[in-house]
């Protein structure tokens, strides 16, 4: 992959548009971890930084990254929850956008996500260098078969029982859970610190620190203004010569996304008033000595789609489906792992076929593997594997499954992800030297 011939962003756009998998909708985007994901992020940092770790996947191409190598003391990764390529194209088009500046002077090029395309999953992968199947954060909720438990890979804690507990205080350890290491370990071998800054509630996850396990120190946050005198304060401190990488996570789109929809004037808002600060607050304030060196990465972990209510499949109103379960869904609600009653197969298919074709593609968890939608399949365990069900129930366009009934509160998202659409797997890929700016 390092050596592909470079290919202009229109082009590298088809180019992942046009793979496709059996028995999966032809506009749906299969991630390409061979090189064009999130999950080649790590390694190319490693690369900014000189280095090759091992058990990383490879780097993204080199005629990307390979002429801005030189003298590297520090990268800034900017990474936006929830900001699709498709989006963010769109909103650069206007002259007016604080990014178009940043798009000129730099490069911008269409990467995939992960599947699924949610958090969890993708965040895992950026921080890792991993695919899915090689860190284990397979989407949302997960069937820890082991632990016996249907648990939230966010919150680290059982999905059905509120106020449960986490999953540490049911024993569960997580050094077992994901063994891969982090970008920040890999790095923090090579003598390269790692400063983190994200949201101030995010500090004490358990989430965060597994991702973020080997950073030298993690910076919480409260709002835009205080988030940009921290990273200053990290690069003013660092001292000459010295390698840092720096780690920063912002998810106004994605709260605001879920909330309103999307492609609205409150998601162009948003972005655009991020877009301001980060070139006001950040990119102007910042001394031309402390550019120097300096590789800012800017990207995104998925995109996002509209999912109206009355798109909404609920899954109390369709008792031919789940009478077939024996579990409530798992995975996501626009990429739902589904565990079939023996006996039950051609029934709920059946039963698909008939009243939710429109709306979802099925497809056996075995063929989803072949197609490798989670990773490469030799990286598969005998855990993993029961983590995926029998089938999956992919959204085709703005659907969800909910377990809960209609009239049940918690259902008003108007904006989600987790599905193969353009507007969730496409997401952009921003890079350039600081000091070229």
């Amino acid at each position: 992959m390092e050596g592909r011939e470079a290919i202009p962003p229109g082009e590298m756009e088809c180019r992942l548009r046009s793979r496709h998998a059996p028995e999966l909708p032809a506009h749906f985007v299969l991630p390409d971890y061979g090189g064009l994901s999130i999950a080649n992020i790590a390694p190319t940092i490693a690369r900014l930084f000189g280095l090759k770790p091992d058990g990383h996947g490879p780097a993204l191409p080199q005629y990307i990254w390979s002429d801005l190598t030189e003298g590297v003391e520090c990268v800034v990764l900017l990474l936006l929850d929830a900001v699709g390529y498709l989006q963010f194209r769109q909103h650069i088009a206007a002259e007016t956008s604080p990014f178009s500046r940043l798009a000129r002077r730099g490069r911008l090029f269409p990467l995939t996500s992960v599947f699924p395309s949610t958090t969890v999953s993708a965040l895992s992968s950026i921080r890792t260098g991993r695919s899915p199947l090689g860190h284990g954060f397979l989407g949302t909720n997960l069937l820890l078969s082991h632990e016996g438990v249907l648990a939230n890979m966010l919150k680290l804690a059982p999905a059905a029982y509120t106020g449960a507990g986490s999953l540490e205080d049911w024993g569960w350890d997580p050094a077992d859970f994901m063994t891969a290491p982090s970008l920040a370990e890999s790095l923090e071998t090579a003598g390269i610190g790692t400063v983190v800054h994200t949201r101030r509630h995010f500090i004490a996850s358990t989430l965060t620190r597994i991702l973020l396990k080997g950073a030298d120190d993690l910076r919480g946050y409260l709002h835009l203004s205080d988030l940009w005198i921290n990273v200053h304060r990290t690069l003013r401190e660092r001292a000459p010569g010295q390698p840092l990488f720096v780690d920063v996570y912002w998810g106004g789109i994605d709260d605001t996304a879920h909330v309103y929809g999307t492609d609205n004037q409150y998601v162009d808002s948003v972005l655009f008033h991020f877009g301001r600060s980060l070139e006001q607050d950040f990119l102007a304030a910042l001394p031309t000595e402390t550019r120097k060196s300096t590789v800012l990465i800017v990207t995104a972990d998925h995109g996002q789609i509209a999912t109206p209510s009355d798109q909404v499949v609920h899954l109390p109103e369709h008792p031919g489906l789940r009478d077939s379960l024996l579990l409530p869904p798992a995975g996501e609600s626009r990429a739902a792992y589904l565990y079939v009653r023996p006996g039950r197969e051609r029934a709920l298919r059946a039963y698909v076929t008939k009243h939710l074709e429109e709306r979802f593609a099925l497809l056996e968890t075995d063929r989803a593997l072949e197609a490798g939608l989670w990773g490469d399949r030799d990286e598969l365990t005998i855990r993993n594997r029961a983590r995926l069900g029998n089938v999956i129930l992919v959204a085709k366009h703005n659907a969800r499954l909910l377990t809960r009934p209609k009239n049940e509160g918690g259902n008003s998202l108007c904006g989600h992800h987790g599905s193969l659409t353009p507007e969730e797997m496409l997401v952009p890929l921003l890079i350039a030297r600081l000091d070229q700016l």
